[in-house]
């Protein structure tokens, strides 16, 4: 599976080789993130764009950093050799600290290409208060605490087991002109979050790791699909 999403004419900070990955919700049962970011240590991309859920379940907790720490050791490890930009998503955030210093963690990038998770702008005002409310290291140990480790003991092996949805919309144009509403300026807007891996004038919904099997390579000035067997 190769296809061109969007073709980019004009230079942005992209490097050619530039790699996007959404979605891939890494845990035990479900190596493919692992077994590519092996495959990207002996022929590093210049630049590494993890658009957010790249973990099942990663927040500050000690029992969710041990349970993540090989593929957290393979992206340090990758820093080394490329910009890994690390976009926080609805799985994975609260991520200071977790990584080198050389993995970029941020919430959004408004340029002429803007990128973020996917779940930051949305209609839902319920969810905004909620992802405003739970988004804070404070509020994660409190919960914790008032708990008794609840979280650790209990909830979170309930969340790593929890299945994760592919479908595709019916109509992908009407989302992509809502999704593009939320942008002013962006030459492109790049999202993941919604595992539709699809595009609409300059809007690219990334393919779902896990769904798609699938990544996003800048290669030429286009954004173009690979499927895990070529990359």
């Amino acid at each position: 599976m190769m296809r061109v999403l969007l073709s980019l004419k004009s230079p942005t900070f992209l490097k050619d080789g530039a790699v996007f990955i959404a979605d891939s919700h890494y845990c035990d049962k479900n190596e493919d993130l692992y077994n590519l970011l092996i495959k990207f240590l002996s022929n590093p991309p210049p630049q590494i764009f993890l658009v957010g859920d790249i973990f099942h379940l990663l927040l500050d907790f000690e029992y969710l950093i041990n349970y993540n720490k090989k593929v957290i050791n393979i992206i340090n490890r990758l820093s080394q050799n490329s910009e890994v930009f690390y976009f926080e998503g609805n799985h994975d955030f609260c991520l200071d600290g977790i990584f080198d210093k050389n993995v970029k963690v941020l919430h959004k990038l408004n340029d002429t290409i803007c990128i973020n998770h996917g779940d930051i702008y949305v209609d839902d005002y319920f969810y905004r208060l909620y992802s405003l409310f739970i988004r804070r290291r404070a509020v994660m140990r409190l919960l914790n605490f008032v708990t008794l480790n609840f979280f650790n003991n209990w909830l979170f092996k309930f969340l790593l087991n929890k299945s994760v949805g592919c479908e595709k919309f019916d109509d992908f144009k009407t989302f992509a002109n809502r999704r593009l509403k939320y942008y002013r300026g962006c030459e492109v807007v790049i999202e993941g979050h919604y595992h539709q891996n699809n595009s609409y004038k300059n809007y690219i919904s990334l393919p779902s790791l896990y769904c798609d099997g699938a990544f996003v390579e800048y290669k030429n000035g286009e954004f173009v699909t690979k499927c895990l067997e070529n990359a």
